[in-house]
C-alpha cells in the first residue's frame, strides 16, 4: 500500500501532462492541439476532487485512465499508483495498467496488473519504447499472448507521433497482430492517423479489433474524422469508443465537439458508453 496519499494523485497529474515530449522532437506536439482549447480547472489546479466534480457535471459515471509506461525517455504512471487511485474513488474508474515490452519482465507486470492490482486491461506505446518497437516487433508477442489467455483487452497507442516516424503508425502492424491472435481484443488508441481510411479497413477485415479515435475523431476541421464518422455511422457502431483524451480538451468541451459529430443518435449512444461498458464487462448488451 502506497504510505504517502498524495503519490498516486501526483503520478496521475505527471503521466497526463508530461507524456508527450520525446526525445526526438524539437517541440511538444501539445502545442498543436492547443488552438481552441479550453483548460480544465481541475488541470490547472491539479486536483482530483475537481476532476471527478467536472466527471459529474458533463454526465460521465466512469472514466477509464490508461497507463503509461516508456522507459527512461518519457516520464510513466506506477501501475500501483493507478490501482489505488481506482480503490479510493470506487465506481468512477476503471484501470489499464501500463506497460514497457523493453522493461524487464513485463509479462509478469501484465499478470500482476491484471491478477493482484484489478486492471481491466493493458496499455502499450511500443513506438515510445527505448529503442523504438513496432507494433507487431515479436518483442511485443508474450504481451499479447497473455493478455489474450487472461481475457482482457490491450491498449495500443498509434499516431504519427508514436514512433521516430510514420511507419511505426501503419496499420498493417496491427492487422498482422489482429490476424495471429484472433482471440485477443485490440483497441487502437488515436486510431491510427493520419492512417484513417487504412485503419477502417483494417477493422471492418478483423472482428478483434477496436477504434479509439479520441481529438482525431472530434477537433473541428480535422483532416480524416469524417472517415472514422462513417466508419462509425456502419460497420463499427459496435467497435469504436468515445475518449476525450483529457487533458487535450476538458471533459466538456471534448463531449460538445464530440456530440457535433453527424453520428447517428444510437451511434453515438454507443461509442459513449455501451460499446465501452461491454469491453469492460460492465454490459451483457
Amino acid at each position: 500500500m502506497i504510505s504517502s496519499p498524495s503519490r498516486p494523485i501526483r503520478a496521475f497529474w505527471e503521466y497526463t501532462s508530461s507524456g508527450l515530449a520525446r526525445p526526438w522532437k524539437t517541440r511538444s506536439p501539445a502545442t498543436l492541439f492547443a488552438v481552441g482549447r479550453i483548460t480544465p480547472p481541475s488541470f490547472e489546479q491539479q486536483s482530483i476532487e475537481l476532476f471527478v466534480q467536472e466527471m459529474d457535471e458533463v454526465g460521465i459515471d466512469l472514466a477509464v485512465i490508461t497507463g503509461q509506461h516508456t522507459g527512461p525517455t518519457g516520464r510513466s504512471a506506477s501501475n500501483d499508483d493507478i490501482a489505488e487511485l481506482v480503490q479510493r474513488y470506487p465506481g468512477r474508474f476503471a484501470g489499464f495498467g501500463g506497460i514497457d515490452p523493453r522493461e524487464p519482465g513485463p509479462v509478469d507486470e501484465v499478470r500482476r496488473c491484471i491478477e493482484t492490482l484489478g486492471c481491466r486491461g493493458i496499455a502499450m506505446l511500443p513506438g515510445w519504447s527505448d529503442p523504438p518497437l513496432r507494433d507487431d516487433d515479436e518483442a511485443v508477442y508474450p504481451i499479447y499472448e497473455t493478455c489474450r489467455d487472461l481475457g482482457v483487452p490491450v491498449v495500443i497507442t498509434s499516431s504519427h507521433y508514436i514512433g521516430p516516424d510514420m511507419t511505426y503508425s501503419l496499420p498493417i502492424h496491427i492487422q498482422k497482430v489482429a490476424f495471429d491472435l484472433p482471440e485477443l481484443t485490440l483497441i487502437v488508441g488515436h486510431a491510427s492517423w493520419p492512417w484513417t481510411l487504412q485503419i477502417c479497413a483494417v477493422a471492418m477485415r478483423c472482428p478483434n479489433v477496436y477504434l479509439m479515435p479520441e481529438f482525431y475523431m472530434y477537433i473541428p476541421d480535422m483532416p480524416g474524422a469524417e472517415d472514422y464518422v462513417k466508419a462509425a455511422n456502419s460497420y463499427l457502431a459496435y467497435r469504436m469508443l468515445y475518449s476525450s483524451c483529457y487533458p487535450s480538451r476538458s471533459l466538456g468541451q471534448a463531449l460538445a465537439e464530440f456530440k457535433a459529430l453527424p453520428l447517428k443518435p444510437d451511434v453515438q449512444e454507443n461509442l459513449l458508453g455501451r460499446n465501452g461498458a461491454r469491453l469492460l464487462g460492465l454490459s451483457d448488451g
